[in-house]
């Protein structure tokens, strides 16, 4: 910024209710959820945790200092706390009180409200103003750009770029040529090649220059984060995963933002999929391999089912924190093969994760589902939003009937509602495709596949327990 220009605020959504917002200083932003504030909610927007005025923000000539207004869950800057009041505090008659000190604002900071996270970004208004250049490029093809950029955004994709990840890619690259601070992780890699495409990302193998270590970047293109739930989805496995450390999970290392590009930096699982080790091995895998596969798994959930999180805001004072993660989503193409050989299990994709019992949020509507149905048991599909551990345990049975076998336990035809079969059909004995399977073996992921009145094994530990029980009775060796 120079001399005294005024002071251009942008506040981004990156988590809770979306929205961007722009201020020219001086100014006086209440961020809340009282609909008379600059910053709030959409009126249908449920947003616990957020006061109805929260927090402010004062834009001098050439700073921006953030208060809290004497909230009851707080207002955070870079996960450290700015205010908070306790309800001792709390006077109807009192009206906004400041708490404590305001805090400087810097360009790329995050602050926390409640369910609401804003992206800051602040530039000199006279110096943005006067930067629109309307001959300026794509990165993704190099045809020039048919609207114009600014200063404080000056990348862009056009119109048919921005749905390619290869074109997302570019973009970060123009970023760090830039130096803009949240692409700061992606630094020294040099990416090597495409590792995979789904619906909503792509992945790309990628290596530290100077230690050669393998890693993978998640790109997910501005088409996607435009979609509210594919971003939130985004954010909360990029926020979940850096919080997880186990043998048998897929650590996530670091996360950003750049003009509609989001980014995860994680780890790079050198064996694939097991569904891709599946269809390499002709559609099916030995029962070994199989169970191999399927019992670390088992205690990858079990403490993603146990393992307590940050401590969460819950509004009214109070606050717990959250204890267990249901995944909602396992199935062989995200169970990784990681480890120096590449063979060591590991979960990932828990971008439809959501807390168990009271310690947090889902984020889920009810009524919603997500997820996938082959691997999908009956009271998941009816209640998903309240889904409990037990439907990722009939899931990680449902993944070694797909392994052994090569087809899901429930008969899903062409052209069929995979809902209507879900709730409609039952799951087929594992003798029905494969008649010579040791019978103890045969007997124990028969039973953990009923799902109808209640799943039987209401824990991953359980489930392994009966698996360990029947290989010894079968004398597997695995």
């Amino acid at each position: 910024m120079s001399g005294l220009n005024p002071l251009k605020l942008i506040l981004t959504s990156e988590a809770g209710p979306a929205g961007t917002w722009e201020f020219t200083g001086p100014e006086a932003v209440v961020i809340g959820r009282d609909p008379l504030n600059l910053v709030h909610p959409a009126p249908e927007e449920d947003c616990p945790g957020l006061s109805r005025y929260h927090a402010v923000i004062e834009m001098g000539s050439r700073r921006g200092l953030l208060w809290d207004l004497g909230s009851l869950s707080g207002t955070w800057l870079n996960g450290h706390l700015v205010g908070q009041r306790s309800l001792e505090e709390w006077r109807p008659e009192s009206g906004l009180l400041v708490q404590g000190d305001g805090v400087e604002l810097a360009d790329g900071d995050v602050i926390a409200l409640g369910p609401l996270c804003l992206r800051v970004l602040l530039a000199d208004a006279i110096l943005e103003r006067a930067s629109h250049r309307k001959g300026t490029h794509c990165p993704g093809c190099g045809q020039p750009l048919k609207r114009p950029t600014t200063f404080r955004a000056p990348d862009a994709l056009c119109q048919q770029c921005r749905s390619n990840p290869l074109a997302a890619l570019k973009l970060l690259r123009t970023g760090l040529g830039r130096r803009i601070s949240t692409l700061a992780p992606l630094k020294s890699l040099r990416v090597d090649r495409l590792l995979g495409r789904g619906s909503t990302s792509a992945v790309f193998l990628v290596t530290r220059k100077k230690s050669e270590v393998n890693l993978a970047l998640k790109v997910m293109p501005p088409s996607v984060s435009d979609n509210n739930w594919a971003r939130k989805s985004f954010l909360r496995e990029a926020a979940l995963g850096r919080a997880l450390h186990h043998p048998n999970l897929a650590r996530l290392y670091e996360s950003g933002f750049y003009s509609g590009v989001y980014y995860v930096l994680m780890e790079y699982c050198l064996g694939g999929s097991s569904e891709e080790e599946r269809l390499r091995c002709g559609g099916r895998l030995s029962l070994e391999r199989s169970l191999s596969i399927i019992l670390p798994v088992l205690d990858g959930l079990e403490y993603l089912h146990k393992v307590k999180l940050a401590t969460a805001n819950l509004g009214g004072g109070r606050s717990k924190s959250s204890v267990g993660l249901i995944h909602r989503d396992l199935k062989p193409a995200n169970i990784f093969l990681g480890g120096d050989n590449g063979l060591v299990p590991k979960i990932a994709d828990i971008g439809v994760a959501k807390f168990h019992g009271r310690g947090g949020s889902c984020d889920t509507r009810t009524g919603s589902v997500a997820g996938s149905p082959a691997t999908m048991p009956r009271q998941q599909a009816m209640n998903f939003k309240y889904a409990g551990p037990e439907v990722d345990v009939w899931a990680a049975a449902a993944s070694l009937f797909k392994l052994i076998t090569g087809q899901y336990p429930r008969d899903f035809p062409l052209n069929c509602d995979p809902w209507q079969v879900v709730m409609s059909e039952k799951p087929r004995p594992l003798r029905s495709l494969w008649p010579e399977a040791p019978a103890h073996l045969a007997q124990a992921l028969d039973e953990a596949l009923v799902d109808d009145p209640v799943i039987r094994h209401q824990t991953a530990a359980g489930l392994k327990e009966a698996l360990l029980a029947a290989i010894e009775q079968d004398d597997i060796m695995i």
